[in-house]
């Protein structure tokens, strides 16, 4: 029997679905409208596109249309990227084919009217409110909106390169359009915004000879007139200078020269001139206070970077010995600085060792920065000439380290100490030595004191060696046993030892030829493991 409603129950069902379908039909209204919006969105900015494109067309054909530029720029201050970016596409274009023709010229021809000049007048003013609209593009929210400005305001930059505006002095052919360049710098410079993407892009135009030489010049003005240098200007002149690259011999045949907008009639690279500019900068650069994180940054560019194409290296051995007193991973970075001038410039420095003894600490095993730590280690003591004493004091301090190291960790110091061996043959003594020492409370040898000559480091022996024979890991124990054969003619790669991780020590031992599955280690064999899942334990084991 079917069911039936008492009739104000009827009422009610039958309102409440005549409401949902007025909602759901107005469910449907709204995206109706909200597709016709966009559609009629769509068709605006097409009509916008072909507007700035025939007025672009016009303007170039024929002075007469001159005004439409006035609506292209009205364009620019759009809320829709696409429009602004088609703008200024359209009105780069114009004004480079002015550039060309030297309506934008600051000085007009000989015969010019009045009617003329008030033009090109007006056309550079036009010209100039372009450029200034650009260089607020750079400051935008979008990256690609930055790019687009970046590389039409450097499109500007080559084609007043190619034709200058200004009138050439007497006797010269050619003038690089310094202006424009320090106006882009200063607006690139003093970005609040992270201003990574914009010069990243940039790195483009510095393969240009003639970019990089006069970007080099405009670098050292900026600084110098500078009044408010923050961390953020910086930041973003130390990243322009980290992808500076110079060079110091003529260009290979196959290499061509890259001029970017001028001839090789008209430039030529002078690597002494761009070397005092490139001098000029870093001089004026170091001289303000450094966050530690642009600590890092500038010391690592310094030795390769740097140092071989400045006037004067050593006027930065105050900054580095600075530097040094920051502790961590710039403590080691400057020390590479302070080694090169010495190594390349006769830097005279006896505390060097001292100073790269006292960074031997603990500590130092466990910090992110502990491979670059021990290659620039390692690269600190390849000398032979270095004192039999001071490597003495390393080895046995790397030694005592080795007792406290992680396992993958312990093979690079095993290694280390076993290459100082090699290298300096006397300390093949302290292998026993001395003969009556039995208790490891009995080593002279003085593990706080930093100074090479008092720590006895040469009265001691190489007990710990000995004692990781005894480790659990039996490929750190076999290592240990080079201290009781003859030691090797070549040394050992601790290059290999710098990435070495756990996990990699594990897998090593589990792939033994030998693997030790019968060895009982319990009274009852357990039926799983008491451990969250996807441990490394449940990942390397099974029962």
């Amino acid at each position: 029997m079917p069911c039936q409603l008492p009739d104000c129950q009827f009422v009610e069902f039958v309102r409440k679905c005549h409401n949902f379908k007025t909602i759901g039909n107005g469910t449907s209204k709204k995206m109706a409208a909200s597709s016709t919006k966009r559609e009629k969105s769509k068709q605006n900015q097409r009509e916008i596109f072909e507007t700035i494109k025939f007025q672009t067309k016009e303007v170039i054909q024929s002075r007469k249309n001159i005004n439409h530029i006035i609506d292209i720029q009205s364009n620019l201050e759009s809320e829709e990227s696409a429009v602004i970016k088609a703008s200024v596409k359209a009105l780069n274009k114009i004004f480079c084919h002015f550039t060309s023709n030297g309506s934008l010229s600051e000085v007009g021809p000989p015969l010019e009217t009045e009617a003329d000049k008030t033009v090109r007048e007006w056309s550079r003013e036009r010209y100039q409110e372009f450029q200034d609209h650009l260089f607020k593009l750079i400051a935008a929210e979008q990256i690609s909106l930055q790019e687009q400005a970046l590389l039409t305001l450097m499109h500007l930059l080559q084609a007043e390169g190619l034709h200058p505006l200004q009138k050439l002095p007497e006797g010269k052919e050619h003038m690089f359009p310094l202006d424009l360049l320090e106006k882009l710098m200063v607006h690139m410079l003093n970005l609040d915004k992270e201003a990574a993407a914009v010069i990243t892009r940039f790195q483009e135009f510095m393969e240009y000879e003639d970019v990089l030489f006069h970007l080099l010049r405009v670098l050292g003005k900026i600084l110098k007139a500078q009044t408010n240098v923050d961390e953020k200007f910086l930041k973003n002149l130390i990243h322009i200078l980290e992808h500076v690259t110079l060079h110091n011999s003529p260009q290979k045949e196959e290499e061509k020269t890259k001029l970017f907008c001028s001839n090789k009639k008209h430039f030529k690279w002078n690597y002494g001139q761009a070397k005092k500019y490139f001098s000029t900068i870093w001089q004026q650069l170091l001289r303000h206070p450094l966050t530690p994180s642009l600590y890092k940054r500038v010391l690592v560019i310094l030795p390769d970077k740097v140092l071989p194409h400045l006037e004067k290296p050593l006027l930065l051995t105050d900054f580095l010995m600075e530097s040094y007193r920051i502790g961590g991973a710039v403590s080691i970075l400057a020390l590479h600085g302070v080694f090169l001038l010495m190594q390349n410039y006769n830097l005279e420095y006896p505390d060097f060792y001292t100073k790269l003894y006292a960074l031997l600490e603990p500590g130092v095993l466990f910090v992110k920065y502990r491979a670059r730590f021990f290659y620039l280690l390692d690269l600190f003591m390849t000398s032979t000439h270095i004192p039999e004493y001071i490597a003495a004091a390393f080895a046995k301090r790397l030694s005592r380290l080795a007792l406290i190291a992680p396992a993958n960790v312990v093979i690079l110091l095993l290694h280390f100490v076993g290459n100082l061996m090699i290298r300096h043959r006397g300390l093949s003594r302290l292998m026993h030595h001395p003969e009556d020492q039995n208790d490891i409370t009995d080593d002279p040898y003085v593990m706080n004191e930093n100074d090479l000559t008092a720590c006895k480091a040469t009265d001691s022996s190489l007990w710990e060696i000995k004692t990781l024979q005894s480790h659990v890991l039996p490929e750190i124990a076999n290592t240990a046993k080079f201290i009781e054969r003859d030691l090797p003619k070549l040394e050992w790669d601790v290059k290999q030892d710098l990435e070495t991780t756990l996990e990699d020590l594990l897998e090593k031992e589990l792939k033994r030829k030998n693997p030790t599955d019968d060895i009982p280690i319990n009274f009852e064999k357990p039926t799983k493991f008491a451990c969250v899942k996807h441990e490394k334990l449940s990942v390397y084991f099974e029962l």
